[in-house]
């Protein structure tokens, strides 16, 4: 961690900065040579964040000091917090600067191939606009878009909030990836309702892929035998080819390479996910994001 950062993270979060940076060296002098302070005022900053907790932090040994099972714990969920604050940093000075800011959020999903290209069109256009990305599940990126961290996001399926503008953009097929031993693997296509008896490999419960597959099951009739569940589709496929159950993905995104292996297609006319890109309406005037939005509705979305 370059020192400036490690000096704004200091200004901003000076307990954790101390506690993590104490962890990491194994002394007080450690760290006070990476914050740029003396040795006396980390040793007095931990025993009054100790008797601000109430919790013992650490023990001497030798001429270091060991942290206990507290501090550790602390450390690790507060590691996980200086690394958002550091985000949080690199995104207040990219908002500093004057050139165009677009934060996308996008689902999984899309990460690997989608968005690169349609960031790089939209850049070949707007060569100006700088990007920002945030990962993560539709609820959680529609919480960003309402509350002005993220300014827009590819979702699925599409939200049923008041006060977000929704433009659609495409459909994805689910397919099923059986076992290559399996006799479905020999299969162009299949109902979901004959595989009432496999186990399957879904995503995990709060994706909107799961909503999607949870919704395909209500519609063929049965309660499906969960064997596995993942946030990572690419990794859900790899279960099913290693015999694992038969994974239900969603398929390439437009313009993206088909699979490096068979799939099932599923014929079952609710055996797709819509994906659409959400924004604020009442974003910042001149904002690339409703700008970004349509040259996504005129390149994916639906043809009149």
């Amino acid at each position: 961690m370059q020192q400036s950062t490690t000096a704004r993270l200091y200004a901003l979060a000076p307990g954790l900065t101390e506690l993590a940076a104490v962890v990491r060296t194994g002394s007080f002098a450690g760290a006070a040579a990476d914050l740029g302070v003396t040795p006396t005022t980390v040793s007095r900053a931990i025993h009054r964040l100790e008797a601000r907790l109430r919790l013992p932090l650490f023990r001497p040994e030798g001429r270091g000091v060991v942290p206990t099972g507290a501090a550790l714990e602390l450390a690790r969920y507060g590691g996980e917090a200086l690394d958002r604050i550091t985000l949080g940093l690199q995104r207040a000075d990219l908002a500093a600067t004057p050139e165009p800011l677009l934060r996308l959020g996008f689902i999984r999903t899309l990460g690997a191939s989608f968005v690169p290209r349609v960031v790089a069109g939209y850049r070949r256009l707007r060569p100006d606009v700088r990007f920002v990305f945030e990962q993560g599940a539709t609820d959680d990126l529609l919480d960003a878009v309402e509350s002005g961290a993220v300014d827009a996001a590819l979702v699925s399926p599409p939200p049923d909030r008041a006060g977000l503008a929704v433009t659609p953009l495409f459909s994805q097929p689910l397919v099923a990836v059986p076992p290559p031993d399996s006799p479905l693997a020999s299969r162009g296509e299949v109902d979901l309702r004959e595989l009432a008896d496999a186990g399957f490999i879904l995503a995990r419960t709060g994706l909107g892929t799961r909503a999607a597959t949870d919704e395909l099951f209500a519609h063929a009739g049965f309660e499906p035998r969960v064997l596995l569940e993942t946030e990572d589709m690419t990794m859900a496929r790899a279960m099913a080819l290693e015999g694992l159950g038969v994974a239900l993905v969603p398929g390439p995104a437009p313009g993206d390479p088909a699979f490096p292996h068979p799939v099932v297609r599923l014929t079952d006319a609710a055996a797709t996910r819509s994906v659409v890109v959400v924004t604020s309406p009442s974003g910042p005037e001149g904002a690339p994001a409703p700008e970004f939005a349509h040259f996504l509705a005129e390149e994916y979305g639906p043809r009149m």
